[in-house]
């Protein structure tokens, strides 16, 4: 089993401060129900920003982690990736980096894709390629 942490983006830490910002403010002026609502969104942030990872099995599955607050995804068996390219796309993804990797596989007849940002992207798709050599990369 191997664990990939994602990349974090400079944009997600500008949310984090502006997010933190709006916190210190609306505590300082005792607004306080406001204040725990940018508690709540500061906490959530950084706990997505912790455990946002990205897991390889030995089993053959890769397991998309977004955090203990959001919903778990479905494991994507290894044997059913069939590309995997680079994307800067700002679509919704758990990836915390524009700096992106689609992940392109099939689910039963469809072929479906998801975006993530490991930190280490080479060492990712070596560990990827290890467990299904006929994934066509163009990174």
């Amino acid at each position: 089993m191997r664990t990939f942490h994602t990349k974090v983006g400079w944009w997600y830490w500008m949310i984090i401060v502006i997010l933190s910002s709006f916190l210190f403010v609306t505590f300082w002026f005792h607004e306080l129900l406001l204040a725990l609502v940018f508690a709540i969104a500061v906490v959530y942030s950084i706990e997505g920003m912790i455990h946002t990872q990205y897991i390889i099995t030995s089993d053959g599955t890769l397991r998309i982690e977004c955090g203990r607050f959001s919903k778990k995804t479905a494991p994507i068996p290894v044997s059913q990736i069939t590309d995997i390219a680079k994307s800067k796309s700002w679509e919704a993804a758990p990836a915390l980096s524009l700096d992106r990797l689609k992940i392109s596989y099939r689910k039963g007849t469809i072929k479906t894709y998801a975006l993530i940002s490991p930190q280490n992207a080479e060492a990712f798709v070596r560990c990827l390629k290890k467990q299904n050599d006929s994934i066509n990369v163009s990174i």
